[in-house]
């Protein structure tokens, strides 16, 4: 049996074992972007770094393309741990509140939903439940983030999908709900500060690449 102080020594080790990894993997990201100069890796680290610290299954960073006739938001960088051979980059969604993200690169504002499949009726936005379908997946955990320039105006998104109970778990349609959990306020604070790091490092990239 486990008394209190030794129940308490472990739940400090866990703590403090946390503590450590999130103090790595913002080291590994602030190295990255002093030494790296492609906007796909830093865009894929900061990806991979926020999924590790959060346990996310899924993720993507998008852009907004201004360049046609109507704005849409184009995939930058995608990852999944449960389907890794899969990749969403090329693929464009319309600049409407209609969807997740298209909601929070109109509005700036963030939004972190425990399940979204049950998004209220009356929310501008929701969630196609057809494409969880087309790719064999299900989404039920998500955040978005805005990416701002210094005049407020965003021109980016990070989507986070499916925080899971593990690391290792491996997520197909049937086990998501149970296997999963909603993002903590405390993960919200941590991912605003990965966007702002990836937010000045795309502003940086498109000073020196102004046609990319």
């Amino acid at each position: 049996m486990i008394d209190q102080n030794e129940s308490g020594f472990r739940t400090e080790k866990i703590i403090e074992s946390d503590g450590i990894k999130l103090i790595d993997n913002l080291l590994a990201i602030g190295n990255a972007l002093s030494t790296k100069s492609d906007l796909q890796d830093i865009l894929n680290l900061i990806l991979l770094k926020a999924r590790e610290i959060t346990y996310s299954d899924a993720g993507s960073f998008y852009l907004i393309d201004q360049r046609s006739p109507q704005p849409i938001i184009c995939f930058e960088v995608s990852q999944n741990s449960s389907q890794p051979e899969r990749s969403l980059v090329d693929f464009a969604l319309p600049m409407t509140k209609e969807t997740l993200v298209g909601y929070v690169a109109i509005t700036g504002e963030v939004l972190n939903i425990p399940n979204v499949y049950e998004i209220s009726e009356d929310a501008p936005y929701h969630h196609h439940q057809t494409f969880d379908e087309d790719i064999s997946y299900r989404a039920c955990s998500v955040v978005v983030l805005p990416m701002k320039n210094v005049n407020g105006n965003v021109f980016g998104v990070m989507q986070l999908i499916n925080r899971k109970l593990s690391p290792d778990i491996v997520l197909t349609p049937d086990n998501a709900l149970e296997m999963t959990q909603p993002y903590s306020i405390w993960e919200e604070k941590i991912l605003r500060s990965l966007v702002s790091q990836a937010t000045l490092f795309v502003e940086h990239y498109r000073l020196l690449n102004p046609e990319a």
